[in-house]
């Protein structure tokens, strides 16, 4: 099931549900996450968008479903006083990634014979699991080598890709995120798994220590992305290595050629659905 889930507090919010069966879905996700809707999920035959009321704006929705033909496709309805964690809980199922990651909630049963467990109360946090670029970064970091490595994981969201990475060896990890309610949330995640080496801190590219580190991770929209790829190659040791994720296989060219500029050379790259997963050596 697809599930986006960013900050959402209770206020006034309008809810956008949008009729979409096809390959489109997955292109009006990430249109909606870049328009700030701060929750996008699938429900029924439909795509429902949450976003602030004092965010919504009826001719950017419009203008943006427009090159895709669904301009007419879609209503909109003022909500408010909703229980969003009564929302989520009802979207919100355990992964499994590779018979190897299993990602849950704490009111979740374990699941025995699974060598990595990661627990995460999102709490309206980036980070659940579900979606397809969350389990594209825990494919390719399985594949990479983090044993004993210094690892950054930049829009750390719920913590996910932090707790993993300790989970998979990382000598210390340092998560960032330059929302408030998502780093307070990554920092009441640590309680539930047993990590003693992760620490979360608020900001973006400022907050980076002045350090260089050997696996650092991005799991970020591609416009973000690009602004942040020259603080991460600055931040990236020679022969470290870096995974992008968070854009779409028609943005694939741009990222890359932005990646090489700075000093990488692609590994290789994984895709799911439509969304990509890039990793990169630094040379």
């Amino acid at each position: 099931m697809l599930l986006i889930l960013l900050t959402i507090l209770m206020e006034a919010y309008i809810e956008v549900t949008i009729p979409v069966l096809d390959e489109r879905k997955e292109i009006i996700t990430a249109e909606l996450v870049n328009l700030d809707y701060e929750g996008v999920w699938e429900e029924g035959m439909s795509l429902k968008g949450y976003i602030p009321k004092s965010l919504f704006a009826h001719k950017t929705l419009y203008d943006t479903l427009a090159k895709y033909g669904m301009e007419n496709n879609f209503k909109y309805a003022e909500v408010q006083d909703k229980n969003w964690n009564e929302e989520w809980e009802k979207h919100y199922e355990p992964i499994l990634v590779d018979d190897q990651v299993y990602v849950r909630s704490p009111f979740h049963e374990t699941k025995q014979g699974i060598p990595f467990e990661v627990i995460i109360q999102p709490q309206m946090s980036f980070g659940t699991g579900h979606h397809e670029t969350t389990q594209l970064m825990i494919e390719m970091m399985l594949t990479t080598y983090i044993k004993d490595k210094l690892v950054l994981d930049m829009g750390t969201g719920t913590g996910v890709l932090a707790f993993l990475s300790s989970l998979l060896g990382a000598k210390e990890v340092i998560g960032i995120d330059y929302d408030q309610n998502s780093v307070d949330n990554a920092k009441e995640n640590v309680k539930y798994n047993s990590v003693s080496n992760v620490s979360f801190l608020h900001g973006s590219h400022e907050a980076i220590p002045s350090q260089r580190f050997e696996v650092v991770l991005s799991n970020i929209t591609k416009n973000i992305n690009m602004g942040l790829l020259p603080h991460l190659a600055e931040h990236t040791s020679t022969g470290g290595h870096l995974i992008l994720a968070g854009f779409l296989n028609f943005d694939l060219e741009e990222i890359d050629k932005a990646t090489t500029d700075l000093g990488f050379e692609l590994v290789r790259n994984i895709s799911k659905k439509d969304w990509e997963s890039l990793l990169y050596k630094k040379i």
